[in-house]
């Protein structure tokens, strides 16, 4: 059922970033209003191809400010792995329209970029502009921005304020937990020698949605009790659920604390 509704609000999340605008808004302005509509003829055709692109450079010489353009031209750039490309034009378009457009830079520079400081300065940006405490979810779905934001701050060793971020969020009655967002509080308060703590988070996380990654760090976790029987069994279930593909996954970018065979049969040498 989770998986359920966050496909939903991925899908509808999808819609809103590359659905066509409704240029029956812009028709007080008739330059913007035809460079509306000359936008919107670039889904006709392959996205990031010659005629997809110069539909868009068309609406933009006619409308200068009109920022979707900017951040439709800017995903072919980012797809095909030309950040420069892409940022000069995700920038453009946060300038026009900061509030729409935030956090999919802040998601793209998270995932992508690893670029934390500006994830972490885009999203406080983004609370700041809306007032609320809600922001969004990233570009994946699986994701409240919250987490993400809290794990910037992990990234860039300061994890206390990870752990302020999430505890408050979580705490909220209104957030939905994510995917993974047990595992990543465990690991930081496994990194933060929080043992205890990190231990029911990879319950929680199990409970929620069992993958191989939770139980290489109850593996770990175990180590530094000095629990060998606990650790070896978690490793070996890790091992178990990696091969039968219960892993974090993703065709465009590595998450955050994702793991690899490697991983677990150095941590089972390690076990001994």
């Amino acid at each position: 059922m989770k998986k359920f509704i966050y496909i939903l609000t991925f899908l509808s999340f999808q819609t809103n970033l590359i659905g066509q605008q409704n240029c029956e808004i812009l028709k007080d302005d008739p330059k913007c209003y035809q460079a509306c509509l000359t936008m919107n003829q670039e889904s006709l055709h392959h996205q990031g191809s010659y005629a997809s692109q110069k539909h868009l450079s068309d609406a933009i010489e006619m409308c200068p400010t009109l920022s979707n353009a900017y951040f439709e031209k800017s995903v072919a750039f980012l797809k095909r792995g030309m950040f420069i490309e892409w940022k000069e034009l995700m920038d453009k378009a946060v300038e026009i329209n900061p509030e729409q457009h935030l956090s999919y830079r802040a998601w793209c520079q998270f995932s992508f970029l690893h670029n934390y400081e500006e994830t972490i300065n885009d999203l406080n940006k983004l609370e700041e502009i809306k007032g609320t405490s809600f922001i969004g979810v990233g570009q994946s779905g699986d994701y409240d921005l919250r987490m993400v934001l809290a794990l910037s701050y992990k990234l860039t060793n300061r994890k206390e304020k990870a752990i302020e971020i999430i505890e408050t969020a979580m705490a909220d009655k209104d957030y939905y937990v994510g995917l993974y967002d047990y595992l990543h509080l465990g690991v930081i308060y496994l990194e933060n020698n929080e043992l205890d703590k990190a231990l029911e988070s990879f319950k929680k996380q199990i409970e929620e949605n069992e993958l191989a990654e939770v139980y290489f760090y109850l593996g770990k976790t175990y180590l530094r009790l000095e629990n060998a029987s606990e650790a070896t069994k978690n490793i070996e279930k890790a091992l178990e659920m990696y091969k039968s593909g219960r892993k974090m996954h993703s065709n465009y970018y590595q998450f955050t604390d994702q793991i690899y065979e490697r991983d677990i049969l150095d941590l089972q040498n390690m076990a001994g």
